[in-house]
């Protein structure tokens, strides 16, 4: 594994990488895309969660598995060329959804926006067990005062697909709450996200 993880990381480009998937999907028969969904009924792939389960499972080729995570994290990763303009809290909810599906670990994100609700500026801030001694709101306002923007969510994922709060996770809200209106910036909300579902703190009156 430690060889072919060295060798995918020679890959440098998106188009290598896509030449990359294309031909081990040939070399597997897969020439078409006839052929190609045909396997996906075999797999009983349905889904992106499907598809990112299987790339993780014992069943998936190593090659095609490096592959296959490491395209699923640049498609998460690309920035469209519009900007991203947020009017309800189902839109929210969905973008982030979506932003985080399939992550195996804990993270929480801001994000920032200015006074159209265009997001000004996306940050991965904490990885691993969200509570109040590692997301701390001074580094989370820290970043909104550097991008000087007038309000901000904060959005972090269960991976289990548990979408109730935790503890830590409502001190955490309050303590946003607080110092938001010190320094004036419109703290918006805090989402949970996992397995393609939402809940919003502010929807549900928890803060």
């Amino acid at each position: 594994m430690e060889i072919i993880k060295s060798n995918h990381y020679l890959v440098k480009t998106d188009i290598e990488l896509l030449g990359n998937l294309f031909n081990q999907l040939r070399a597997s028969g897969l020439t078409d895309l006839t052929k190609l969904e045909a396997k996906l009924v075999q797999l009983h792939l349905s889904s992106f969660n499907d598809l990112v389960k299987y790339f993780s499972g014992s069943e998936c080729n190593p090659q095609l598995a490096v592959v296959g995570e490491e395209l699923i994290d640049r498609l998460r990763n690309t920035v469209p060329d519009r900007e991203a303009v947020l009017t309800s809290s189902n839109e929210v909810g969905t973008y982030l959804a979506d932003k985080l599906a399939g992550h195996k670990q804990e993270e929480l994100w801001a994000i920032y926006i200015d006074n159209s609700n265009h997001i000004i500026a996306e940050k991965c801030l904490f990885k691993g067990t969200i509570d109040k001694s590692v997301a701390h709101p001074r580094e989370i306002f820290r970043w909104g005062l550097i991008y000087a923007c007038a309000g901000m969510f904060v959005v972090h994922n269960h991976p289990s697909g548990n979408l109730i709060p935790s503890q830590s996770d409502l001190k955490l809200t309050r303590m946003l709450d607080e110092s938001a209106a010190m320094l004036q910036i419109d703290f918006l909300d805090h989402f949970i996200v996992g397995k393609s579902k939402f809940l919003s703190m502010r929807e549900h009156e928890l803060f």
